[in-house]
């Protein structure tokens, strides 16, 4: 396991260069939605891909970047190394800007270096959203349960107070969208409010 905590945190190292020399204009037009379970990323980023002119989608959950990525690093027997691994070599191996789902735990890391290693690895890109709710977490912990029909003081519930909780995403977002009392479509337009905002100031300066 020491060894496996080491390959990751080198990657890690190679992760932070890769992005570091991607081309400004994916990073500052690549569009990464952060939150835990139920907040509804991956049909924001399904309606934020038709929204954009060749908008494409990269889903950090599904089926087949777990799969395609595993067969190439089978020896993981830490999860959350995997995690790591995962959302790095997307990362860091974009070759345009795309519209990111990561799942809910992709932002969370309890190991330290890990965390930090993310930061950096994140902090070179422009628009970080996360999606929640509100901005009560106890208030999001009930709408999340109810959505997802998940039962109170399951390990889902256990789980997803975690990620409303933990201190990562709020450091890795640049901007926090609330849902409550809006349309998946109202909270698009308002992601693409946002980003228009920052490029217009980015032009000004």
């Amino acid at each position: 396991m020491l060894f496996e905590r080491k390959r990751t945190l080198l990657a890690g190292d190679r992760f932070i260069q890769d992005i570091h020399n991607l081309p400004r204009k994916i990073k500052d037009n690549t569009i990464i939605l952060i939150g835990p379970m139920g907040t509804g990323k991956s049909t924001i980023a399904k309606l934020l891909a038709s929204q954009i002119e060749n908008g494409q989608r990269i889903p950090l959950d599904s089926k087949g970047q777990l799969e395609s990525l595993y067969k190439r690093e089978k020896s993981f027997r830490n999860f959350k190394n995997f995690e790591f691994v995962l959302t790095g070599t997307v990362l860091s191996s974009l070759n345009r800007s795309y519209v990111i789902d990561f799942g809910a735990g992709h932002s969370i890391y309890e190991d330290e270096a890990l965390r930090r290693k993310m930061k950096i690895m994140c902090s070179d890109f422009k628009n970080i959203i996360l999606l929640l709710p509100t901005e009560n977490k106890e208030q999001n912990r009930k709408i999340l349960l109810e959505r997802r029909n998940i039962k109170e003081g399951s390990h889902k519930d256990q789980d997803n107070w975690h990620f409303i909780t933990a201190p990562n995403n709020y450091e890795l977002a640049t901007n926090i969208v609330y849902e409550e009392g809006k349309t998946p479509e109202e909270v698009t337009n308002e992601i693409l409010q946002i980003i228009r905002i920052k490029n217009i100031d980015s032009k000004e300066r």
